[in-house]
């Protein structure tokens, strides 16, 4: 018989902070005022943007790039690559806007308060781990309103180690003294969320709100946080 669930772990970005619609947003507010960026038709742009914004921040992650080097670096590449190579400080001002745009399109996750309002009434810790810095990650907790339902944020800067690797789940745990077989994770990232719980026996849930292929069919997937219950259900495996 399996153990009951005792914890829940969630990724953040595109999990329980709309990361996807953020980034959407500030992204069309640059492109829009630059003239630089015309070049790029608007799907290709979002596409290389996600392309080179992630592999960025595997720099970050990594000690190599600040949060801010990374940004201005994102945007001297896309001019680049897009015929119009710029100066360091046109990348620098291009930053310095879509950071602005990105802050202020910030949200929550559509059901996300309310799912985790109701997994706080069960009693449950819930766990948020996450690859990124501290800092940055409590400033998007405390601006959507997630902080006061959030019990324990363990960041990839703060641990050491990042998501697939079992130690970060492993120090999760820790910090509320539950065993691998009570918790389940919830994420949106196959790679990093759902391989990485499997690796440390954690039941896995994939939230999978943009409609990929699921790469193991035998892993619980939502579509989304919301109906609440509906989501409780599949989560708590109810």
């Amino acid at each position: 018989m399996a153990a009951r669930t005792r914890v829940v772990l969630s990724d953040l970005d595109d999990t329980l902070f709309d990361h996807a619609h953020a980034t959407r947003t500030a992204q069309r507010v640059v492109a829009e005022a630059t003239p630089e960026l015309a070049a790029w038709r608007p799907e290709d742009l979002e596409r290389r943007h996600r392309e080179v914004l992630d592999e960025l921040h595997l720099e970050v992650l990594a000690g190599r790039l600040s949060v801010d080097e990374a940004r201005i670096e994102r945007f001297r590449r896309l001019l680049e690559e897009g015929g119009a190579p710029g100066s360091i400080a046109l990348a620098r001002q291009i930053a310095r806007d879509y950071r602005h745009a990105y802050e202020i399109a910030w949200q929550a996750v559509p059901g996300a308060i309310d799912l985790l309002t109701a997994l706080r009434r069960t009693g449950l810790p819930i766990v948020v781990v996450t690859n990124n810095i501290v800092l940055e990650q409590q400033q998007k907790l405390a601006r959507v309103g997630l902080d006061r339902l959030v019990d324990v944020l363990v960041t990839s800067e703060e641990v050491g180690i990042t998501k697939p690797s079992p130690g970060i789940f492993v120090e999760a745990l820790a910090r509320v003294r539950a065993g691998a077989e009570e918790a389940v994770m919830v994420g949106d990232a196959w790679s990093t969320d759902i391989e990485g719980a499997r690796a440390a026996g954690v039941r896995a849930v994939w939230l999978n709100r943009f409609g990929a292929i699921a790469p193991d069919a035998s892993i619980a997937m939502l579509r989304s946080l919301e109906p609440v219950d509906a989501a409780l259900r599949v989560i708590l495996d109810r």
